[in-house]
């Protein structure tokens, strides 16, 4: 194993060490309830727990292909995986005071954006690794991994925009239908222009 391998596996193993440990936090920030009365209160945070498990997870799964395929070992992709470590911890941290104030009946708006905000960060830098790494691997990747690579750098970079728009949304009280129609309309655009796109990208580079 040479230098750049093996500073990409402690890079990559350093990354699954933080991710873990966000999901370890939130678990262990779940409240048991002292009597059966209180079981109605674990709903929210059990609820913020299993949205952000699954956002963790998905996550993950991406960076894991991102640093199987697509990752460029220099300092600044160095530097933005950091920082995506950094926000992802911010999240965390973020929800449980959302979640704390919610349970005690306090205003949740701002802890909310916050948390919403720290997403959206994740989400752009991790698209960001993924647009570098096809942009500088994408003559050597196998078709496979460019339709894939073009397919999540394109729905984490549509993920940063739906969390923005939550951040707006709670903050200007935007009509709770276009909560749910304004990300839904993304998703569906994007299932239809990922396949054409990644298939002209196929094309393009056939022909050079």
């Amino acid at each position: 194993m040479n230098g750049d391998e093996r500073t990409l596996h402690r890079l990559e193993a350093f990354s699954d060490i933080v991710i873990g440990f966000c999901i370890a936090e939130m678990g262990l920030n779940l409240v048991v309830p002292k009597t059966a009365a209180q079981l109605p209160s674990i709903v929210i945070g059990a609820g913020g727990f299993v949205i952000s498990f699954v956002l963790i997870a998905i996550l993950w799964w991406i960076h894991h292909r991102l640093f199987k395929s697509f990752f460029v070992l220099n300092n600044a992709m160095v530097i933005v995986n950091f920082a995506m470590l950094g926000a992802l911890v911010l999240m965390v941290y973020f929800q449980q005071i959302c979640v704390h104030l919610i349970a005690i009946g306090d205003n949740p708006t701002v802890a909310l954006r916050l948390w919403l905000a720290s997403y959206g960060v994740v989400y752009a830098l991790l698209s960001i690794m993924l647009w570098f790494g096809l942009r500088v691997r994408w003559t050597t990747l196998s078709a496979g991994d460019l339709r894939w690579g073009f397919g999540r750098a394109t729905l984490a970079s549509l993920g940063t925009l739906i969390f923005v728009f939550y951040t707006v949304a709670f903050e200007y009280h935007i009509r709770t239908q276009w909560l749910f129609m304004v990300p839904l309309l993304l998703v569906i655009a994007a299932r239809l222009i990922v396949d054409n796109a990644a298939s002209r990208l196929l094309e393009r580079r056939t022909t050079r």
